[in-house]
């Protein structure tokens, strides 16, 4: 009579699958998890600097004086590779681009914002309409589409 007195080897093979599988969905949860936070760092980022510029706006009115507006013109930055992709998609006007702003990270330094541009993007404002745009884009949970502006 054979007694057996540990796990046969099918059992450690199934119990290393199970182990495998889980490590595999807790990787995805985290992966998307992250991702989702990232999301949320960005339009958090549209905000702040919808909020900024549209003191900056008010303010520029009141003195009159549109030189305190912080960010470089679209228009003066067709050759910049970022710029030009995003022009490329249509989302704005072409022939506004004079109301738009590329703000660099300078630029967010000097509006007393402590954020970054995502790499290789930009964030782009129009202070008439208060709207903040990422020439990169992001997406919304259980959507493929790509959203460009604050929504």
């Amino acid at each position: 009579m054979n007694k057996e007195n540990g796990m046969g080897i099918i059992a450690i093979i199934i119990s290393v699958l199970i182990i495998i599988l889980i490590g595999v969905f807790a990787y995805k949860f985290i992966i998307n998890f992250a991702d989702k936070q990232k999301i949320e760092d960005i339009r958090a980022n549209m905000l702040l600097i919808q909020g900024k510029c549209k003191i900056l706006e008010e303010t520029c009115k009141v003195n009159n004086n549109e030189d305190q507006l912080k960010g470089t013109k679209l228009s003066d930055m067709k050759d910049d590779s970022i710029i030009s992709e995003f022009l490329n998609k249509n989302i704005i006007d072409a022939s506004k681009l004079d109301k738009y702003y590329a703000i660099s990270n300078d630029d967010l330094s000097s509006m007393e914002l402590d954020i970054k541009n995502e790499e290789n993007s930009y964030y782009v404002v129009n202070y008439e309409e208060n709207a903040v745009y990422i020439t990169k884009g992001y997406t919304v949970e259980n959507s493929e589409e790509i959203l460009y502006k604050l929504d």
